[in-house]
């Protein structure tokens, strides 16, 4: 009997063991044994709002350069070059001729061209060069005439007797973005075999310059496109093949910096010269320059903003305001006119004959006249 006990024990014993230890309820969490190899789950929170959706992969950036031949073949035949021919005094030899170069654009199908006015300035003879084409498949030579020029803009407008002749559309150069692609195509170098294309991009907008003769040229694109003697009067173009500017001078000191006036500065001169011979400019007779902190100092001045009148000429519509020397205009009409380039700019935006209240400091006193603009002089000094 205690045999068959022993024998049902033995059997039943390792069966009670193996059903507790599979349940997994009477062993403690301290003393379960560590499994080496786990399996990971992944904890994920989730909303109802915010389904589980792989982020999408960004597309791809493909850049597309600009079509520079396209361009190039549309503006290209309405680029001509300038040569002039002018004579200077020498102290030994008497009259020396001098040979100049420049470029030039074609507006209008029967033969009116905007250049530069440094181009064709003082040229006893002037000869109008097309590139070659299909139109003129041998280029093509016109003896050329100043219809008229504009010294402050440095813009002339010349004409040849030829008719048919490709044009260059003007675009708007307020819609220039910096950073914008450009190209210039003018004589540079006088080179033969036709005009020089050269690329860039917009690298300031709005740019003043003071050339060597004391003028002050404001709303200039400045461009890193290469412009060199003889680009002068050549077009700077944009994507679409429009004039934005009218390539004109570069910093000789630095490199890659040149600059072209802008089709919204050229457009109304071009039309006046055409129409009248001249441009009229509205006038105030004044010299000044922008005040300066250190300026203020040096001076005793009350105010450290505005331009600084260096002096009145007598007749003009400054002296017969009452300004003075050392009076410093903070404000024309309801511009306010921080730099000498505010106060040219507010002036040259009215008519020879609009009125205008200019506030002026003078001492620590404001002060407030009305001046009507006049015309300026051919040669103002």
């Amino acid at each position: 009997m205690k045999s068959l006990k022993r024998t049902l024990w033995s059997i039943l014993l390792p069966l009670f063991l193996l059903t507790i230890t599979s349940c997994g309820g009477l062993i403690p969490p301290s003393t379960a044994t560590e499994n080496t190899n786990p399996t990971p789950v992944p904890i994920v929170q989730t909303t109802s709002a915010t389904p589980l959706v792989p982020p999408a992969t960004p597309p791809s950036v493909v850049y597309v350069p600009p079509n520079i031949v396209d361009v190039v073949s549309k503006v290209r035949p309405a680029v001509v070059s300038i040569v002039t021919q002018s004579v200077s005094q020498s102290f030994f030899f008497g009259d020396v001729p001098q040979r100049g170069a420049g470029s030039g654009i074609i507006f209008t199908s029967d033969g009116y061209i905007l250049t530069n006015n440094h181009v064709v300035d003082g040229a006893q003879n002037i000869t109008v060069v097309l590139p070659f084409s299909s139109a003129f498949p041998d280029g093509e030579s016109f003896p050329g005439k100043i219809v008229g020029a504009d010294s402050l803009t440095d813009l002339a407008v010349i004409k040849v007797d030829a008719n048919n002749l490709p044009t260059i559309p003007f675009g708007d150069s307020e819609k220039l973005q910096l950073g914008e692609w450009v190209v210039a195509i003018g004589n540079a170098e006088d080179l033969p075999g036709g005009p020089t294309v050269t690329q860039g991009i917009v690298s300031a907008l709005g740019r003043s310059i003071t050339t060597s003769d004391r003028i002050t040229r404001n709303e200039l694109i400045q461009t890193d496109a290469a412009i060199n003697p003889g680009n002068s009067g050549g077009p700077l173009v944009n994507m679409a093949g429009e004039v934005v500017g009218i390539n004109s001078a570069i910093l000789a000191s630095a490199q890659n910096i040149g600059f072209a006036v802008s089709s919204a500065t050229a457009v109304p001169v071009r039309d006046q010269l055409v129409k009248y011979g001249k441009v009229t400019w509205p006038w105030l007779g004044i010299s000044g320059a922008t005040l300066t902190t250190a300026i203020a100092a040096e001076r005793g001045l009350s105010v450290t903003k505005g331009v600084l009148l260096d002096s009145v000429f007598r007749g003009s519509p400054a002296d017969k305001a009452g300004l003075r020397r050392n009076d410093v205009i903070i404000a024309f009409g309801a511009d306010k006119t921080n730099t000498i380039e505010q106060l040219q700019k507010a002036i040259r935006k009215r008519q020879v004959g609009d009125k205008a209240d200019i506030t002026y400091i003078r001492g620590k006193d404001t002060q407030t006249e009305s001046v009507g603009l006049g015309e300026m002089p051919a040669q103002p000094k």
